[in-house]
């Protein structure tokens, strides 16, 4: 071969492979998975395994409606409540994995009821797909106005001087405020004496009334009654300060490890596009920071804590081993 010819031959393919280079690049995108570009293709369902106008239920329909905006789709809110949070769980573990449903889900649904309710099928790592933490719920512990005890010291020494003489109301045995106040026992090496409740609202009226000294509730349940003098404060178990909550000492700075509350988080059925995942993880982030969310969070007593998946499957497995040890320590068995 000539000079020449190799020069014309070497052109040619260089010819050929440029006009070529559009088709190979348009067949590469034909065969790419276009699940995520072009999600969400109908509406999306959020299963809530709460009543509608219970403040998580009022905070995701809030949200819903910016992320409606943001997907040209509308969001609709599947309330299924009851079961402790385990119907609407079910509810998701028998949706389709298509990125049309999710779930707004309380902690203590994944973290607590398979302990407590016998016959849960569902395994949280095994059969969801973590999203995102959405926000947070802290417990605080509030007594009578003329309390004696003027700070959580002064009551854990009462405790401790009179094991069982200090009555602590909770909503219910197994739930989130009862197993706060047992953790709270185990961190201070005291035991109260629990006293159930089937609502805030007796908790509250026990209070008053002088027949438990303290209680333990998130602060938008005991908020005018302490905004009124009847009730006060003693400390906050958030983990940090929050706005509105800040007035208030945290626990943890008298009993370490003292940190409780509920928490709600957006999660999916395992099966789902990671690359769905990862969208609806920065879009229910970027709503949740906009300002008028979080006041509408704060305003429900809620405090938004949005992360990427890692974080909440962190989270989960540290609140998991939290409330078991609770549960081991108190006895309570799946029934």
């Amino acid at each position: 071969m000539t000079h020449t010819s190799r020069i014309r031959r070497a052109l040619f393919l260089a010819t050929a492979t440029f006009a070529l280079a559009p088709l190979a690049q348009a067949q590469s995108q034909a065969q790419a998975p276009t699940h995520a570009a072009k999600w969400p293709t109908g509406p999306v369902r959020f299963v809530v395994p709460f009543p509608a106008g219970s403040a998580p239920d009022v905070l995701i329909r809030f949200i819903g409606v910016k992320l409606a905006e943001k997907w040209g789709q509308s969001v609709v809110v599947d309330n299924k409540p009851g079961g402790s949070g385990v119907i609407g769980m079910n509810t998701i573990l028998n949706a389709p994995a298509d990125g049309s449903v999710f779930g707004f889900v309380q902690g203590s649904a994944i973290s607590v009821a398979p302990s407590l309710i016998k016959g849960v099928q569902y395994e949280f790592h095994r059969d969801f797909v973590p999203i995102t933490l959405a926000a947070v719920l802290p417990f605080v512990l509030a007594v009578p106005a003329d309390s004696p005890y003027k700070t959580l010291a002064d009551l854990i020494a009462a405790a401790k001087s009179s094991p069982q003489g200090i009555e602590v109301a909770d909503v219910g045995r197994g739930t989130a405020p009862h197993l706060a106040q047992a953790l709270l026992g185990m961190q201070a090496g005291v035991q109260f004496m629990e006293v159930h409740y089937p609502g805030g609202a007796q908790s509250i009226q026990a209070t008053l009334g002088g027949q438990v000294k303290m209680m333990v509730d998130s602060y938008n349940v005991v908020a005018s009654n302490v905004q009124g003098g009847r009730l006060r404060i003693l400390a906050s178990m958030a983990d940090r300060p929050e706005p509105g909550l800040d007035k208030f000492p945290l626990a943890k700075q008298t009993v370490p490890g003292a940190v409780a509350g509920g928490w709600f988080a957006v999660i999916g059925k395992k099966g789902l596009d990671p690359a769905t995942v990862a969208r609806v993880n920065k879009d229910v982030g970027d709503v949740l920071r906009l300002p008028d969310v979080v006041a509408k969070s704060h305003e429900l007593g809620t405090y938004p804590r949005p992360g990427t998946p890692q974080e909440l499957a962190q989270f989960i497995d540290e609140d998991r081993k939290t409330w078991q040890s609770v549960l081991d320590k108190l006895k309570i068995r799946p029934e």
